[in-house]
């Protein structure tokens, strides 16, 4: 019996995967502004110890902070896709 349940589980998950593949992507958490002023406090805390610091150096510094609290254990792709959103942002709001 509990075979079958996981058999019928496993159709219906299948089934319903393509209508989500196609599913708009979910809305951004931050608004383009909050993302701006989170990054900039960001390059301020990190130009305030060392102000010569480049964008590679604060992305860098801010990876090095998220994985040593834990952040990438589970999804270590994360670094890299953290790395380059904040490289991203740090362009894209004028903070170079």
């Amino acid at each position: 019996m509990r075979m079958i349940r996981s058999a019928a589980l496993a159709a219906f998950v299948l089934l319903l995967a393509p209508a989500f593949a196609h599913a708009d992507p979910p809305p951004p958490i931050f608004t383009p502004e909050e993302q701006c002023e989170t990054t900039r406090t960001l390059v301020d805390n990190v130009r305030a110890a060392k102000p010569d610091a480049t964008p590679e150096e604060i992305a860098d510094t801010f990876v090095e902070y998220m994985d040593s609290m834990g952040a990438y254990n589970r999804v270590p792709q994360a670094k890299e896709s953290d790395r380059q959103i904040t490289l991203s942002n740090i362009e894209r709001c004028g903070l170079a």
